[in-house]
């Protein structure tokens, strides 16, 4: 009665929030230490929402000699080979579980799975869930979703911490960067993908899902030039985004905009500034860091284009996509953070031609900005996604960058 309760009280701690995944015991042969059971799960309602990968452990008991488990308790088997092995994939060098690949349908394999212990009578129980352990934050406090304890790793893949509860106050992060994060089960999951050396974590600036929206990853970096803090978020491209236009104030440079903030809308940068060197590589052409924070560089069309597509093939869907919710032209969702707000260039604007269309007669859009106007019916108004500049105007352009890893 005890292992039952047991079982069922780890059962209902990894499924919280998670698929319904079935696991049934079919066969064990004790002389091998190898066990088989069946993984399945349905397309109906109740397991209508899941992911497709599973991670799957076997717990066991050795059984003494006068068939007891007596002084024994239960412990995690290493997994020394299993099958169907094109569905199985591990987790680097840990062997205390697996991936196992199913399909976003109906779903059912048997596995058969070779345990790396030496008990000759054992008891054994296997599980799978599709919920990684993973970590938001609010008001200055980690949440852990999986089962405790977790242990919290940097990027070296060295340096730990362990958490026994299932909430961490920031002040109490012992790791500069965490990188990744494990629960009882040792199901890897993921603290933050961002890896840059120049993020940034604090009470307030946390690396996490968002909440809403894309529920995408969005995190904070420190810019070394000027100690300025950035929002950055995980775009479609698979690239990290600033969501918020640069703000650095060189000397001589930067206009600064007429009752907007640059905390809220950035700076304007003529193509001289923005392209000038700052500490990094300069000029016009990809892969220029130009006056972005180090490791992070300026957009060309393309790149821009590139998340663009992955976002959508119609450009109004776009725009409202990536607006910010209080932009004052045209409906907003901001569906992935990114924070687009519209911004006044007052008399300082050129004229951009038709809204929610590519504009591709600019001199420079093949060496950097972007090609897009996300205005709707706002006289004067153009959004900060427009990077790039009409040939000839000196005035300047708010600026995104975005960073490859």
């Amino acid at each position: 009665m005890k292992k039952i309760f047991f079982l069922l009280a780890m059962l209902v701690s990894v499924a919280a929030g998670a698929q319904v995944t079935h696991v049934e015991p079919v066969s064990a042969t004790y002389t091998s230490q190898t066990v088989s059971f069946r993984v399945w799960w349905n397309a109906g309602s109740r397991d209508a929402t899941h992911l497709s990968k599973v991670w799957v452990w076997v717990d066991y008991i050795t059984i003494n000699n006068n068939n007891t488990t007596s002084g024994n308790s239960w412990t995690r088997a290493a997994v020394s080979a299993a099958s169907p092995t094109a569905s199985i994939t591990y987790d680097g060098s840990n062997r205390q579980g697996f991936w196992l690949q199913g399909n976003s349908g109906s779903y059912s394999a048997i596995v058969t799975v070779k345990l790396n212990i030496t008990a000759d009578k054992f008891n054994w129980c296997a599980y799978a869930s599709d919920y990684p352990p993973n970590v938001t934050a609010n008001n200055g406090t980690y949440t852990l979703r999986g089962t405790p304890p977790f242990i919290l790793t940097a990027a070296n893949g060295i340096t730990s911490q362990t958490v026994t509860g299932t909430t961490l106050a920031a002040s109490a992060l012992t790791i500069t960067t965490p990188s990744t994060i494990r629960d009882k089960t040792d199901c890897p999951g993921v603290f933050c993908p961002y890896q840059g050396s120049d993020r940034y974590v604090d009470d307030t600036h946390f690396c996490q899902l968002r909440t809403s929206g894309a529920k995408n990853w969005e995190a904070w970096i420190k810019d070394s030039k000027d100690e300025e803090l950035y929002r950055i978020v995980l775009m479609p491209d698979n690239n990290w985004w600033l969501a918020q236009n640069i703000k650095y104030m060189g000397a001589g440079v930067a206009i600064a905009l007429s009752g907007c903030t640059p905390d809220k809308c950035g700076r304007f940068y003529t193509r001289a500034e923005a392209t000038g060197n700052w500490g990094g590589s300069s000029g016009y052409g990809p892969k220029k860091q130009g006056i972005c924070p180090s490791g992070w560089i300026l957009p060309v069309q393309t790149d821009f284009k590139n998340m663009i597509d992955q976002i959508s093939s119609n450009i109004t869907t776009v725009c409202s996509y990536l607006r910010a919710l209080n932009s004052p032209c045209g409906n907003a969702i901001d569906y992935y953070g990114f924070a687009s707000v519209m911004v006044l260039h007052n008399t300082l604007s050129p004229t951009y031609g038709a809204c929610n269309t590519w504009r591709s007669n600019e001199t420079y859009d093949s060496d950097w900005g972007i090609g897009v106007d996300c205005r709707t019916s706002c006289a004067n108004c153009c959004n900060e996604m427009q990077l790039g500049m009409v040939a000839g105007q000196s005035v300047g352009a708010p600026l995104r960058c975005f960073r490859q890893l």
